[in-house]
């Protein structure tokens, strides 16, 4: 490396302010990055244990968040109501008993109701609307009960 022109030593200080400047820039870079590690390692336990559940109980099982649901249909409209809760609004009784004859082979929406019935009385299904547009999801305390299990571990 040549030395230095005496024109170039006057840009020193200048010089070493932006070099010190840029070293701050990388510092932030790489605290900035250890949180986003610690996301992702969140994130990949989070995921170990879902894993976990899934080699254990071939599924997030229904008794694992609500082991006091006793009865094979109840479970299933569980199962049910959670893979429609993507649907924001919830669904209607005749979706859930058409879907639960279609995993079932037979349904009844009398029968639906009167279980739909118990497991709001427990607290875990939430009845949205009233009226001629009632419709059903699964409640917050459940969905917390199973957030708890899959993400903490308890």
């Amino acid at each position: 490396m040549p030395a230095p022109k005496i024109d170039d030593a006057e840009d020193i200080p200048r010089k070493l302010i932006e070099l010190e400047e840029s070293i701050g820039k990388i510092k932030g870079g790489y605290a900035e990055l250890g949180q986003y590690m610690e996301i992702l390692k969140d994130i990949s336990n989070r995921y170990f244990r879902l894993m976990d559940l899934y080699a254990k109980h071939g599924s997030i099982s229904v008794d694992l968040a609500a082991p006091d649901i006793k009865d094979a249909i109840s479970k299933e409209i569980i199962r049910i109501l959670l893979d429609m809760a993507d649907k924001k609004d919830g669904s209607n009784l005749s979706e859930i008993t058409r879907e639960l004859k279609g995993r079932r082979g037979t349904a009844s929406r009398r029968i639906v109701r009167e279980k739909i019935s118990e497991l709001e009385a427990m607290g875990y299904v939430k009845k949205i609307g009233s009226g001629k547009i009632v419709r059903y999801s699964i409640s917050d305390s459940l969905v917390e009960k199973w957030y708890s299990i899959l993400m903490k571990g308890q």
